[in-house]
């Protein structure tokens, strides 16, 4: 019988290297998950002595009553005003990235590669560049400290790379399709509606959800522009340097594990965009549907 020579990454000695690899990387970046979850179930005593220290089953429900009420009390207007700001600038940037992205695909007009290629250079400067300009700015025109204010940066310049994703997606379909409908009298707002959005649905979720996440996790941002920490990613820095968690109400114990309780809280958005993108990502139909 011949035997087959193996790859040089099937060899055992490679897979090994590589399992251990991926499992010392795995436990390193599950450690700070771990510390947070197990330490948001006790008490403020057991974690000064050990914060590697499993709960105390005779006190977990008590532990979950005070640190949770505690944390939720003190983040949870801040977390929905964030997902609603998240919510409306998400879906605004697919928005406007799409149409773009349809008006530079399928309409022909002078200077239209120059002005694509102009618009998504922008692409070669990092973010924190604009900001020294945008924050007096805003000041200027009275919209700082304003949602509008926070929002106009950002889906402005969120459309680059939605624009720049968005046209290699629609430039992959087939153009006969479009063609018929326009054959068959269809404007563009049907074609948009009924034929572009239909058929990019699997890539205006990738983009919805990274949407999302980047601007529920904000931080720089919104501390420069918003004068009062009024997106959840400022609340722990303020109630941490306030010493807010630092005591009871009673003043008699502290309320370290609300810290950790307040964390877990604030993940529970993007703990469930990215349970629901990964049902549609793992799924048959978003990967035909994407073929970039």
């Amino acid at each position: 019988m011949k035997s087959v020579a193996l790859k040089r990454s099937d060899r055992l000695q490679t897979q090994i290297l590589v399992i251990a690899w991926v499992t010392v990387c795995t436990i390193f970046s599950l450690i700070p998950l771990f510390i947070t979850f197990i330490n948001a179930f006790k008490s403020s005593n057991v974690i000064e002595r050990n914060i590697f220290a499993l709960p105390e089953l005779s006190t977990i429900g008590a532990n979950i009553s005070v640190n949770f009420g505690a944390a939720w009390d003190a983040i949870h207007g801040a977390l929905f005003r964030t997902v609603m700001i998240t919510i409306v600038g998400s879906i605004v940037d697919c928005i406007l990235g799409t149409i773009l992205a349809y008006i530079f695909t399928y309409k022909d007009f002078h200077f239209k590669e120059t002005i694509f290629f102009t618009y998504i250079s922008i692409m070669l400067l990092p973010s924190i560049m604009g900001m020294p300009i945008l924050v007096p700015f805003m000041r200027r025109v009275g919209l700082y400290n304003t949602y509008i204010g926070y929002l106009l940066p950002v889906l402005a310049g969120g459309q680059v790379g939605g624009l720049f994703l968005f046209r290699t997606f629609f430039g992959q379909q087939p153009r006969s399709i479009y063609e018929s409908a326009q054959i068959e009298g269809a404007s563009d707002v049907d074609i948009y509606f009924k034929l572009t959005i239909p058929l990019a649905l699997p890539i205006i979720l990738y983009k919805l959800v990274g949407s999302f996440s980047s601007l529920y996790n904000d931080f720089l941002w919104p501390q420069l522009i918003l004068g009062e920490p009024e997106t959840i990613m400022l609340m722990p820095q303020m109630l941490i340097s306030q010493g807010v968690f630092s005591k009871s109400m009673t003043g008699t114990q502290g309320m370290k594990g609300a810290m950790y309780a307040m964390y877990i809280l604030s993940s529970i958005p993007l703990i469930f965009t990215s349970a629901i993108s990964m049902k549609f990502f793992s799924s048959g139909d978003f990967a035909a549907g994407i073929k970039l």
